[in-house]
């Protein structure tokens, strides 16, 4: 039963893709929109049940979910429902204002549903194979998405970010040909089983380790390009400041994450075969230039979804960090860093559509008055950017405090004072920002109409999450981030 449910979850949201093509009216759409997305959470929820309960489970080979891939799925889930209730009020903004013509409202929500399918496929696959083409799969769904509204700078922000990705991630197909080769030698040239990382892992202590530090070198400049590791970011901001905001949620919120994914992935089978020094090693290397590469574009930036891509940067250079420290304190910090930053930064991005819209530009040197015009998403983007900055008692502060003491407990002082200088500096740039943006006197050219409720509700929805993480981990969940520790440290 469960194994149809690994193959019923990528195959939802596909579907109804598919059925999305054929409608025209904006609310069928968009319930068509809400109850594929539930549907994939409800899934999600369902196969992480079956794995808390019973262990790992898989189908035919192909797919598999364990508890890794359930911290995952789970972000994918939740996200999706979040920016669907969101989305049913931003479109219709976006067809007031001129922004977005009806008739190609359907290519819009068959292009979501068919990124969304893609990143379901890429945390479930076991074949790591199928995990690289799942990932070119994302490429296209989203890069169609990136340029949706066919303007000179979202098209150059969709070619930009098809050829970085796609050269970065012909490096993870390398590294991942190295990985295979390593294992059918290793299994006296049998190939059955090969590729799948289930069955690597289980025999990572007889892979060539010679073979696998370069299969790995290549997989993290590859799947880090995806992910928007500095120095191989340079996509990033471009896409995420051009795509319609739903998108940009889900970009930033969910795919950079999914990017990790393989990278973990690989980076269980690296530990096992050469020890942690060389994967961990590279982790932090990259991870801290992420973070320091980030700061000074963070302090001078003026366009606010831009801003809102260096910030991912940074913050993925922190999940890096975390699994670099390593031990168990920093793997789980690192994997609730992916659920906190997932969860704000997809807040921060839904907000961001609302100011944008309302003052029809991203230019934060104009934006001002904006807890004049819109009092609640004000007050929500004043929580999330405190929670971007590390601050109590939002979740990103506990995910942050647990990286930081595993990098204290490794002794990498140095590597973790540059981090805490860069952090403080961040957040003094962040709330500069905002402080500006929320405060003041709104101009005569804002939009002061009525807040929206949908948006609000799907706003709401990621706050409460925010907040929760905060203050107490749910104990199924701590769990199942413990068993996932374990799963990655071998």
């Amino acid at each position: 039963m469960t194994s149809n449910l690994l193959w019923l979850c990528p195959a939802v949201p596909a579907v109804f893709g598919l059925v999305m093509l054929l409608g025209r009216d904006r609310r069928l759409l968009a319930a068509l929109d809400l109850t594929s997305a539930l549907a994939v959470l409800v899934l999600g929820l369902a196969i992480a049940f079956e794995v808390a309960t019973v262990g790992p489970v898989s189908a035919l080979g192909t797919f598999r979910a364990d508890a890794v891939a359930v911290v995952f799925l789970l972000l994918v889930g939740l996200l999706a429902v979040a920016v669907s209730i969101a989305s049913g009020g931003f479109m219709r903004a976006e067809l007031a204002r001129g922004h977005m013509r009806a008739d190609r409202l359907h290519y819009y929500y068959a292009l979501v549903h068919g990124f969304i399918a893609t990143m379901v496929v890429t945390v479930l696959a076991d074949n790591l194979g199928i995990l690289w083409i799942a990932m070119e799969g994302t490429t296209i769904t989203s890069a169609l998405l990136v340029g949706f509204h066919g303007d000179k700078l979202g098209l150059e922000a969709a070619w930009k970010y098809i050829i970085v990705t796609t050269i970065g991630i012909s490096f993870g197909l390398f590294g991942t040909v190295l990985v295979y080769g390593a294992a059918a030698h290793a299994q006296g040239d049998v190939f059955a089983g090969a590729m799948n990382w289930s069955s690597i892992a289980a025999i990572s202590s007889r892979l060539d380790p010679g073979i696998i530090r370069i299969g790995f070198i290549f997989v993290i400049v590859g799947y880090g390009t995806k992910a928007g590791l500095a120095p191989v970011h340079l996509w990033l901001p471009d896409a995420h400041s051009q795509a319609p905001t739903p998108v940009s949620a889900l970009l930033s919120g969910a795919l950079i994450k999914c990017a990790l994914f393989g990278i973990i992935r690989f980076h269980t089978i690296a530990r096992g075969a050469c020890g942690p020094e060389l994967s961990e090693g590279l982790l932090l290397l990259f991870g801290l230039v992420s973070v320091v590469v980030a700061t000074p574009f963070i302090l001078v930036q003026h366009d606010l979804k831009r801003l809102l891509g260096y910030h991912s940067v940074e913050h993925v250079g922190i999940i890096a960090l975390g699994l670099g420290f390593g031990g168990r304190v920093g793997t789980y910090g690192a994997l609730l860093h992916v659920i906190n930053h997932g969860v704000t930064k997809a807040l921060v991005f839904l907000i961001a559509g609302d100011v944008i819209g309302r003052y029809g530009t991203r230019d934060m040197r104009i934006i001002r008055g904006f807890l004049g015009i819109a009092p609640w998403a004000a007050t929500l983007l004043m929580m999330g950017a405190f929670s971007l900055a590390g601050t109590p008692p939002f979740s990103i502060f506990i995910s942050e405090l647990l990286i930081i003491s595993a990098g204290l407990a490794a002794g990498r002082y140095l590597t973790v004072a540059v981090f805490l200088v860069m952090v403080v500096i961040i957040f003094a740039g962040l709330i500069h920002h905002v402080g500006q943006m929320a405060f003041g006197v709104a101009g005569p050219s804002a939009d002061r109409g009525p807040e929206a409720r949908l948006p609000l509700f799907g706003m709401l929805l990621l706050v409460a999450v925010m907040v929760l993480f905060g203050l107490a981990i749910p104990a199924v969940f701590d769990q199942v981030l413990m068993r996932a520790t374990e799963i990655i440290l071998g």
